[in-house]
């Protein structure tokens, strides 16, 4: 008996060996899928191809042509920031289709000049709720980030929602809940707007639901194995918890 509960007992350190091994390769896995989906991200957002079928497209196609941006890119962005509403204002005081903040299109603007001969004086709301200039000012920045990352759109996503200082600070992808999911969700806007599919042909954010699941799998197993294994050492007290 005792020697059928110490084979139970190895039989049970191999299963949680193996469940380790499994989700460290999950977790592999998720890192290197998710990298996969950027790397074709980048490269795909760099085509120019203009768009159809959405609101604004000829405004979006034409602020892609001035600023060397893919519409898909912007529409993509539009969609994650306002899901098209030009009238969005957030709490944090960001405006329009590409919810820009003013000092942010003040900056913008002083550069590119894209408000040039329309009003006297800054910029105002009849600016900033305008799709037109909203576009522009918005794909002009865009731009800007894409050029500062040497053409990584998506950390130029991510400085569009976090800033360029949070992307500079941690050298990638900022870790904040927000910026992640800002990320996650541009992406797959831009792989609905241009029609492609991830490598793989996996959804954009499968990586992370397939690491999820693949995690808590893992969790629950090995706690039953040491469940089992503690009953096992109650069981045979040569072999219990000392």
């Amino acid at each position: 008996m005792r020697s059928r509960g110490l084979i139970l007992w190895l039989t049970l350190l191999f299963v949680l060996a193996a469940q380790i091994v499994l989700y460290s390769l999950a977790v592999s896995l998720a890192d290197y899928s998710r990298r996969a989906v950027y790397v074709h991200f980048s490269a795909g957002a760099a085509a120019l191809r203009e768009i159809s079928g959405l609101p604004y497209a000829d405004k979006i196609n034409a602020a892609g042509r001035t600023n060397n941006v893919s519409p898909e890119l912007i529409a993509a962005v539009i969609k994650a920031e306002s899901s098209f509403q030009p009238r969005a204002l957030s709490k944090a005081g960001a405006y329009g289709l590409m919810q820009v903040i003013p000092s942010t299109w003040r900056l913008v603007n002083s550069q590119a000049n894209i408000c040039s001969g329309r009003h006297e004086g800054e910029c105002g709301s009849d600016c900033f709720y305008n799709p037109e200039l909203n576009i522009a000012v918005g794909s002009c920045y865009l731009s800007q980030l894409i050029k500062r990352y040497n053409g990584q759109a998506e950390l130029a996503v991510a400085a569009y929602n976090a800033g360029p200082g949070a992307v500079d600070k941690y050298g990638g992808i900022p870790p904040y809940a927000e910026t992640t999911e800002y990320v996650e969700r541009v992406v797959s806007n831009w792989y609905e707007a241009s029609g492609r599919l991830p490598p793989g042909g996996l959804p954009a954010d499968s990586w992370r639901k397939v690491a999820a699941v693949l995690g808590w799998g893992v969790v629950i197993t090995t706690m039953a194995v040491v469940a089992a294994g503690r009953h096992l050492f109650r069981r045979y007290r040569s072999f219990r918890w000392r």
